[in-house]
């Protein structure tokens, strides 16, 4: 191989090399950007069952803009209620109380659920039972 050849041989690995690594920069900082364009929606659901009527339950939820939302929603119903977008990270809450007094007979069952880009709600966090109870806490951080 004559001297001319081995320069050009080099500078072709040289510019090659360049490509690659340009490519795989490239490539990482688009996924990076992918990531922080991520839309995730917040499914609050809340049901409750009682022998008594006109009971009133408060719920305090996080809303899209990390604060929290107060409102008071019938017992023996079933309430949801969507919010967002929010970004991965978002830590979403959900409290439900009862107000006045169902003697022991309040039954209540909470889920969180989120939806990434449009897709469907995916379950993440729920809380249930067939036991009697007066307050449920959920929480869940958007981690995917």
């Amino acid at each position: 191989m004559n001297k001319l050849n081995k320069t050009h041989s080099k500078r072709l690995w040289i510019t090659w090399g360049l490509i690659f690594m340009l490519g795989l920069v490239n490539w990482s900082c688009s996924k990076d950007d992918d990531i922080n364009s991520d839309e995730y929606y917040v499914k609050y659901e809340v049901n409750s069952s009682t022998i008594y009527t006109g009971g009133k339950l408060d719920v305090v939820l996080t809303n899209e803009n990390n604060e929290n939302t107060s409102l008071r929603i019938n017992t023996g119903s079933q309430w949801e209620t969507v919010i967002g977008p929010v970004k991965k990270g978002f830590k979403s809450s959900l409290k439900v109380n009862e107000v006045g007094n169902n003697y022991g007979h309040l039954r209540l069952y909470t889920q969180i659920s989120v939806s990434k880009n449009g897709s469907p709600f995916a379950l993440k966090e729920i809380n249930g039972s067939d036991e009697p109870r007066t307050s449920v806490e959920i929480n869940y951080k958007i981690d995917f």
